[in-house]
C-alpha cells in the first residue's frame, strides 16, 4: 500500500468519522502519562482539570439545547431538546454535587452511605458496588455511539460522525468492570474515569453545537463588538 493511498483512505475515514478522540487517548497515554510532577494525574484526576472541562461543556450543551427549543416549530423535537436540557441540568449537579464542593452544605444521610461522603447520587456505595455506575456509562455510550448508525440523527441521537466519543468509553467502562470484579487482568485497567467522561461530554456538547449550526444559531455565549 504506497503512502498516497493510504493517505487517501484516511481523508475519506475523517469525513465519516471524527478521529479526534483517538488522538486524544494518545496524547493522554502517549505524551502526558510520562511527564514529570503528576501532571497526568493533575489533569485527570478528582476535581481535576478534566472534571471542570465536562462541567463546562455540559452547560455549555445545556445552553444549546436551551436555545434549539425555543427554536423548534415541532411538538416532539421541542420536548426532546428540553428533555436533553433537563438531563444536562441534572449531570452538573451530580457532577458538582449540587454544589457542595463550592458552598460546603450537604445532606447528611446520602454523605453517609456516599463513597466519597458527597451529596450526590451516582456515588452511592451500594449504587457502585454492584458496579451499576460504570455499566450505566457503558450502556449510554454504546446507544450514543451506535443510535445514529441504526436510526439517524436527532436530538437525542448523535449522528455516527461522533460514535468515537462514545464507543470508546463504553468499551472502556466495560473493561474496568470487568477487571474491577475480577481482580486481575492481562493488562492493568486504572481508574481514569474522568478521561472517558469528559469524551463522552465532548460528543454531546459537539451534537448540540451541530444542530444549532444547521438551524442557523450561534453557539457564542459572548458577543463582542
Amino acid at each position: 500500500m504506497t503512502e498516497e493511498t493510504m493517505t487517501s483512505g484516511l481523508r475519506k475515514l475523517q469525513a465519516k468519522l471524527d478521529l479526534r478522540p483517538v488522538l486524544l487517548l494518545a496524547v493522554m497515554y502517549g505524551v502526558i502519562a510520562f511527564l514529570p510532577f503528576g501532571i497526568f494525574g493533575w489533569l485527570q484526576n478528582e476535581d481535576g482539570i478534566m472534571e471542570w472541562a465536562s462541567v463546562a461543556l455540559l452547560i455549555l450543551s445545556a445552553l444549546n439545547a436551551f436555545r434549539l427549543q425555543k427554536q423548534s416549530t415541532q411538538g416532539w423535537e421541542r420536548l426532546s431538546w428540553l428533555l436533553f436540557f433537563v438531563l444536562c441540568c441534572l449531570f452538573i449537579g451530580e457532577e458538582i454535587s449540587w454544589g457542595e464542593r463550592l458552598h460546603g452544605f450537604g445532606i447528611d444521610a446520602i454523605r453517609s452511605i456516599n463513597t466519597q461522603g458527597e451529596t450526590n447520587l451516582h456515588n452511592i456505595g451500594a449504587f457502585q458496588g454492584q458496579g451499576l455506575l460504570h455499566l450505566g456509562w457503558a450502556t449510554l455510550g454504546f446507544v450514543l455511539g451506535l443510535g445514529g448508525f441504526l436510526l439517524g440523527s436527532s436530538p437525542l441521537i448523535p449522528t455516527s460522525r461522533y460514535t468515537l466519543y462514545f464507543t470508546l468509553p463504553a468499551i472502556w467502562y466495560l473493561g474496568f468492570e470487568f477487571c474491577r470484579k475480577a481482580g486481575e487482568c492481562l493488562i492493568t485497567v486504572a481508574n481514569h474515569q474522568e478521561i472517558y467522561e469528559v469524551l463522552i461530554i465532548a460528543g454531546l456538547y459537539l451534537h448540540t453545537r451541530c444542530w444549532c449550526r444547521k438551524r442557523g444559531l450561534s453557539t457564542r455565549i459572548f458577543r463582542i463588538g
